[in-house]
């Protein structure tokens, strides 16, 4: 069985998604309101951030989903290319198998 993360590393994954969502180290330092080395020991998991700074981290994600989502509502319904392409070659086994 797998093993759960430990807490800092975790942390550390989530922060360096925040990273690359605010454009880079110096940008999440300013919205966590807190100093970049203290960010760069979370981003290398030598420790976990507190509470406060994890739970805007997680703003950061939760507002990235709900932009996703948001993007993907508001794109035309229908089928995908891979769809079309698997389909074709479902009728052509039923025509073959058929014939």
């Amino acid at each position: 069985m797998e093993q759960q993360p430990r807490w800092a590393e975790m942390c550390a994954r989530i922060l360096q998604q925040c990273e690359f969502l605010k454009g880079g180290r110096e940008n999440l330092s300013a919205f966590l309101g807190v100093p970049r080395h203290e960010l760069a020991v979370w981003l290398t998991a030598k420790s976990g951030p507190p509470r406060s700074v994890f739970e805007k981290a997680m703003e950061i994600i939760l507002a990235e989903h709900d932009r996703r989502a948001q993007t993907a509502d508001s794109m035309p319904t229908g089928r995908r290319r891979t769809d079309h392409a698997s389909s074709g070659r479902a009728d052509r086994e039923k025509n073959f198998s058929q014939g």
